[in-house]
């Protein structure tokens, strides 16, 4: 009998044997634009793990699975327990997130574990970045936004708001823009939308982490009807954090009436969301 033939079957009943990986328990942190944050909720199940995960509307595959960033555990030595997902596929309806785990070592994925959503868009009066922590607190690490547009398509198409260069916080008729804390006269809300790329409004120097924040308003007499917001460009510059929730609100009184758009992450220079 050849080597090949000798070990063949040994080889097939020890992978037939093999247990499954743990099926994982999912807990889905939504985000408007599309912007999806799955967590692994049983991860310490795991030693060594792999996940696979895709999103469907019925048949339509709407976040393939090479699609899904994966982060790494705190020890950056093997994947984490987020798996995030930019879902922009126009197919309308609730999506559902699959997700199989696999342990390295192991012949076998784990049962499928399942989870819905749906792609939320900003339809409101009042739109608040607020500086946060990586965890979701509110913090006093200051940031600064040379450019900011909010656009009525998504992947930053239709009219974007502002529509003009704003040259003072209310220079454009029916919006309004404006910030808890200021650094100075130099960094004003309104330079975030002016137009140039060397002004920037900046938060340096702010004490109380609820004030650090920056809005727009679409004020109801020009905009009866807000405009629906389906995907944003910001050109970040001067921060010591890399987070920011964006809170709506009907009132502009943030004291309890605001919708958690979510948190979102961004780096040095221009970044799209939607």
């Amino acid at each position: 009998m050849s080597p090949i033939g000798k070990f063949a079957t040994p080889i097939a009943a020890a992978a037939a044997s093999t247990p499954a990986s743990t099926t994982p328990t999912l807990s889905i942190g939504q985000a408007a634009f599309g912007t999806i944050t799955a967590t692994i909720s049983n991860y310490a199940s795991y030693t060594n793990p792999n996940f696979t995960a895709e999103a469907k509307v019925g048949a339509t595959v709407t976040v393939a699975d090479a699609a899904v960033q994966h982060t790494l555990s705190a020890n950056s030595d093997k994947l984490g327990n987020i798996l995030l997902l930019k879902d922009t596929n126009t197919t309308v309806g609730t999506r559902t997130i699959y997700v199989k785990a696999q342990e390295f070592g192991d012949y076998k994925q784990s049962a499928v574990a399942t989870a819905t959503y749906d792609v939320t868009f900003l339809n409101a009066a009042y739109i608040r970045l607020i500086a946060q922590t990586t965890a979701g607190a509110n913090t006093t690490s200051y940031i600064g936004i040379t450019e900011i547009k909010f656009y009525t398509g998504q992947g930053q198409t239709g009219t974007a708001y502002p529509t003009t260069n704003l040259t003072s916080d209310t220079s454009e008729t029916g919006i309004v823009v404006s910030a808890g804390y200021s650094q100075s006269a130099t960094y004003l809300p309104w330079k975030a939308s002016d137009g140039l790329t060397y002004t920037n409004w900046w938060s340096l120097g702010v004490s109380n982490a609820a004030l650090n924040w920056w809005q727009i308003q679409f004020q109801s007499g020009t905009y009866p009807t807000p405009p629906t917001i389906k995907s944003m460009r910001i050109n970040w510059s001067n921060f010591q954090t890399t987070s920011f929730r964006v809170l709506t609100s009907s009132t502009g009184a943030f004291s309890g009436e605001q919708v958690d758009q979510g948190l979102f992450t961004f780096v040095n220079g221009v970044n799209n969301y939607g």
